[in-house]
């Protein structure tokens, strides 16, 4: 209709293009923060509620609320200024759009008074620079929305962009134990392991656990104990040296195997939110004459039954209605009705009283019948029966043998025996 004015709209566009690229990096920017901040947040709350009966017991009210407190702050700040970077953009699209048709109305009258243009096309020009903005304007009630999905999307991209440390390889998802075989050795050759590149924790171990056999790892706190563990399980690559059950290297095992075929009874055991049943099974396809045989074999039949509703009671989350020593023998069913080829206790009878643990000695027994076995104890009086102690200090084996020939060698082991039985005297 009029190139002049046609023009004029045209070159309004560029800055509001340039204005919303600004806006909308400090607006991701911002959005971002405020992410950070509630996940921040969050985990503040989380661990106030968890940890409640501590902050009560230590009177820590006051200084957590202000932690808290500052924290929300912080969120706070970072939320004003999305709110902020958003009205900004509506506001200065509404005014573009009205300084655009205020040039419209400024060049169309010079226009019109130089008799180029008629009031009709003035007119319609009008209207054309408001229909032109009003799809800026829609964009602008919908920019807050647009920014938090990208901030997502980023946040997402980032945790998934994590690269995975320990995973199957192509080679490994086809490999299995096979069922013929000489169950339950485990080689350690030259295993070194550091959470941190050249601080190892474990340093050049070598030991082989026969088909069968109960072995004892004992040792000061930070020895490597329970590293050794997640080595085992493969919750950890060894840095150097290789790790072997039954004749093959666990790195080129599919991690559902290996933890099929090693059962962990870890110190603090984890319970989810359901009934006995569920926490027994974690899921799995057994029958409720399974669950009740392994109930039976780790002599927890009778505790279940006494709870309200049996095996069907449902359970707290983290199992806060079961006692510690309740919770730890739920781990030794666990482990019992899958009917695992090798048996980790680490510190697993800690958490049980001298009856449940007396109760609890006759069902391990049966459990570790053929079973290599790998036990972690502090208390050296429980594992005085096993066919061999390995005794570490610094991530070195620096013992081995039965508990008899360890005493007469009168090393570590006998020092750490004798502090033991000198605290139990007193």
């Amino acid at each position: 209709l009029q190139w002049q004015l046609a023009l004029l709209l045209v070159l309004m566009l560029f800055p509001v293009t340039a204005l919303i690229i600004f806006f909308q990096k400090q607006y991701r920017s911002a959005n971002y923060q405020v992410r950070e901040q509630l996940s921040k947040l969050n985990a503040q709350l989380q661990e106030n509620v968890v940890g409640v009966n501590i902050v009560q017991l230590f009177r820590r009210e006051r200084f957590n609320a202000e932690m808290f407190r500052s924290i929300n702050t912080h969120y706070r700040q970072s939320l004003d200024k999305t709110i902020f970077y958003d009205s900004a953009v509506s506001a200065t699209l509404e005014w573009i759009g009205l300084i655009a048709v205020g040039g419209v109305l400024w060049l169309g009258g010079i226009l019109i008074l130089q008799k180029t243009i008629d009031f009709g096309v003035l007119s319609a020009f009008i209207l054309f620079s408001q229909r032109l903005f009003n799809p800026l304007r829609q964009f602008a009630e919908k920019f807050t929305m647009f920014q938090s999905g990208f901030t997502a999307i980023e946040r997402i991209g980032e945790l998934i962009s994590i690269p995975i440390e320990i995973a199957d390889t192509n080679s490994s998802k086809e490999l299995y134990f096979p069922e013929k075989r000489q169950t339950g050795e485990i080689i350690f050759e030259n295993v070194w392991f550091g959470y941190k590149p050249d601080e190892y924790i474990i340093k050049g171990l070598n030991f082989t656990i026969h088909p069968g056999e109960k072995v004892a790892l004992v040792g000061p706190t930070g020895a490597g104990k329970s590293s050794i563990i997640r080595l085992l399980c493969r919750l950890y690559e060894p840095s150097k040296g290789r790790i072997l059950v039954d004749g093959i290297d666990i790195r080129y095992l599919p991690q559902a195997e290996l933890r099929r075929y090693i059962g962990v009874i870890l110190q603090e055991t984890f319970l989810f939110a359901g009934d006995v049943t569920r926490n027994i099974t974690l899921g799995e396809n057994y029958d409720f004459e399974q669950v009740k045989a392994a109930a039976k074999l780790t002599n927890i039949d009778h505790l279940i039954e006494e709870l309200p509703d049996g095996y069907n009671t449902r359970l707290r989350e983290r199992g806060a209605n079961l006692s510690g020593g309740q919770k730890q023998l739920l781990a030794f069913a666990r482990v019992a009705i899958r009917n695992p080829e090798i048996l980790v206790l680490d510190e697993a009878t800690a958490s049980l009283d001298v009856g449940t643990e007396v109760l609890n000695k006759e069902a391990l027994e049966q459990i570790l019948v053929d079973r290599t076995a790998i036990i972690i104890a502090h208390r050296l009086s429980t594992i005085r029966d096993v066919d061999r102690i390995l005794v570490l200090k610094r991530g070195e084996l620096v013992e081995s043998g039965t508990h008899e020939d360890l005493l007469t060698k009168d090393g570590l082991y006998a020092s750490l025996y004798k502090l033991q039985m000198l605290g139990t005297d007193s």
